[in-house]
């Protein structure tokens, strides 16, 4: 299959999960949004397990694009709070929006849909061992916070002016670092 068919489909696929979830995320639904006949999309995708979890792991994909962006290195150059601050920047932000959130929230229910979520996860997250009042713990709330708050954006529901969005970014990134008490 050509690179741009497949990820064509998933961008569909991911623009029906905007508007209907992922309840609404049929093969039918998706080949319909992607220009293509339903044979044609199952060609690529067999049933709608397999395109559900090539969503989740296309979705898995762009976010780890977007956070090496953030890092300007590679992934095993970065510190574990350089990781998290990346992983937080990449999650408030506007683009992970309702698809992902959606497909994230509904991979709770089925294993094969959330692996490539927890793996991206650990890679990016995972630390050896936590100690209260460190800076892991700060990390540990700034990832927990940016979760918060692209659910709150992507539900609507966070009624923050652009003002008060802004400042609890810039806690959620100083969180991240480890500095997240005010000076």
């Amino acid at each position: 299959m050509r690179p741009s068919s497949k990820t064509a489909i998933l961008e569909a696929a991911r623009r029906v999960a905007e508007r209907s979830g992922i309840g609404g995320l049929t093969l039918d639904a998706a080949a319909q949004e992607a220009g293509l006949s339903k044979p044609g999309l199952m060609y690529h995708f067999a049933t709608k397990e397999q395109m559900r979890v090539a969503v989740a792991e296309h979705i898995t994909a762009t976010w780890e694009e977007a956070m090496l962006a953030e890092l300007g290195k590679p992934l095993d150059e970065a510190t574990a709070a350089e990781r998290v601050r990346a992983y937080c920047r990449v999650a408030v932000e506007p683009a992970g929006g309702k698809a992902d959130l959606a497909i994230f929230v509904d991979s709770a229910h089925e294993e094969a849909w959330l692996a490539p979520w927890r793996a991206m996860l650990r890679r990016w997250l995972e630390e050896p061992a936590l100690a209260p009042d460190s800076p892991s713990v700060d990390m540990a709330v700034a990832r927990l916070a940016a979760d918060g708050l692209w659910m709150a954006d992507a539900s609507g529901t966070s009624g923050y002016d652009q003002a008060m969005r802004a400042a609890v970014i810039d806690r959620i990134e100083r969180l991240a670092t480890g500095t997240g008490q005010e000076e």
